[in-house]
């Protein structure tokens, strides 16, 4: 059985070309499809679906590496785990490289690692971005809601538990916590 894989990072980043390549190129007969990072496989539901479901003599078809994997270790582990059931895995951004010939492991194993550092840089350069803004005084996260502090302030006030004003605002205790130091 033909089955394919396709992740995007958001819900805001769409897998349609992935899914397209998959459905009109590939044939695939199943598709596994999520909007989740790629830095971790145990958060990843439709990964972990799609590693239970496949059988001996399946193959993996997957547009390209890094929406398998993030990580060297996972992309071994995931690898490791497909090649004990027999399992084949291809790429297609490295020429429909099937990663259970030994070429393939030796040059899987070296694209992973290159993702993992890609993964590592995005990281660095968003934490010197943070903290460069933070450095010039610019505000970083939410902005508290101003209508919502003075109405938690007012409840206070007027004799109101913390936990039911949260309640009637719909809003956290830590919120209201916030608020009211």
């Amino acid at each position: 059985m033909k089955i394919g894989y396709a992740r995007a990072s958001t819900i805001e980043q769409s897998v349609e070309s992935q899914i397209i390549f998959l459905t009109e190129n590939i044939h695939c007969d199943k598709i596994f499809k999520e909007n989740v990072s790629g830095k971790t496989t145990t958060e990843r539901d439709q990964l972990n679906e799609m590693l239970n479901f496949v059988r001996e003599g399946d193959v993996i078809h997957v547009t390209k590496v890094d929406r398998l994997a993030r990580n060297t270790l996972d992309a071994l582990k995931i690898a490791a785990q497909l090649q004990v059931k027999k399992v084949g895995l291809i790429f297609h951004d490295l020429g429909n490289l099937d990663i259970n010939s030994e070429i393939g492991k030796v040059i899987f194993s070296t694209i992973s690692a290159f993702a993992e550092m890609e993964r590592t840089r995005i990281l660095s350069r968003c934490n010197e971005g943070r903290a460069l803004a933070k450095a010039q005084g610019k505000h970083l996260g939410r902005l508290k809601n101003e209508k919502v502090h003075n109405q938690i302030k007012d409840y206070f006030a007027e004799g109101m538990n913390k936990n039911l004003i949260a309640k009637t605002l719909g809003c956290s205790r830590s919120t209201v916590y916030r608020a009211l130091n």
